[in-house]
């Protein structure tokens, strides 16, 4: 399969790891944060909008935001 130079399918296209790739986050922790943060104005335009709980649940980005917001609790009974 042939990709354009620097792509690699499943890796290149993924929002956050492509904050590592680009060299603006160190770590998955850090890309995660940097791109909900940047991520912001189009989750309150999805909270806003008349989408089913269910679909709204199943969005990449409130999914990524419900992981990250339940992880500290998660590691704190470590």
């Amino acid at each position: 399969m042939e990709t354009k130079d620097g792509e690699i399918p499943g890796v290149s296209d993924d929002p956050v790891l492509r904050l590592i790739l680009d060299g603006r986050a160190r770590t998955l922790d850090e890309a995660e944060e940097i791109y909900l943060d940047e991520s912001l104005p189009e989750i309150l335009a999805l909270l806003g909008q008349p989408i089913p709980d269910e679909e709204l649940a199943e969005h990449p980005l409130i999914t990524l935001l419900r992981v990250r917001g339940s992880r500290g609790r998660e590691d704190s009974f470590l």
